[in-house]
């Protein structure tokens, strides 16, 4: 079970097989995010991760003005775990099922361009790739960088 972002850090190292995850601990640089991937298409990328009850999810202004800089390759990786906010409306899923409280852990990637967005709606933004299984994250991340098949 998911209770915070190491715990999310832990399902990501152990789902990733052909993804090199380092973690950044970075207290210099404010609004770093937490992870620099590497897949096997060679490619580098940013991953920062959140833990949401509800339908918000939090930023400092440092990581708004990161990802505000940075462009293609920073991503941001919500995971929704049970809370009480019995409320919860959420951008549209792709599973069968839905969100409710006390439910399963759902997790929602988004481009870094989708900052604002997250800010003011949170979960009600379209996630780019979202579902009740990392899966459909990590095989997102693996796809990065990858060569589109010659006709």
């Amino acid at each position: 079970m998911i209770k915070t972002e190491r715990d999310l850090w832990k399902l990501l190292k152990k789902s990733s097989a052909g993804i090199l995850f380092d973690r950044i601990e970075n207290w210099a640089v404010p609004g770093v995010p937490d992870l620099l991937g590497y897949n096997q298409n060679k490619t580098f990328f940013t991953l920062e991760l959140k833990l949401t009850k509800a339908n918000k999810i939090r930023f400092s202004p440092h990581q708004v003005a990161w990802h505000l800089r940075h462009g293609p390759g920073a991503l941001i990786l919500v995971a929704r775990i049970a809370g009480r906010d019995k409320n919860a409306t959420v951008a549209k899923m792709q599973h069968v099922g839905g969100l409710r409280a006390g439910g399963p852990t759902h997790f929602f990637l988004y481009e870094s361009r989708q900052i604002m967005d997250l800010v003011a709606r949170g979960l009600k933004v379209d996630p780019i790739v979202g579902g009740l299984s990392i899966d459909e994250i990590i095989k997102f991340l693996s796809g990065l960088g990858a060569k589109a098949p010659s006709p």
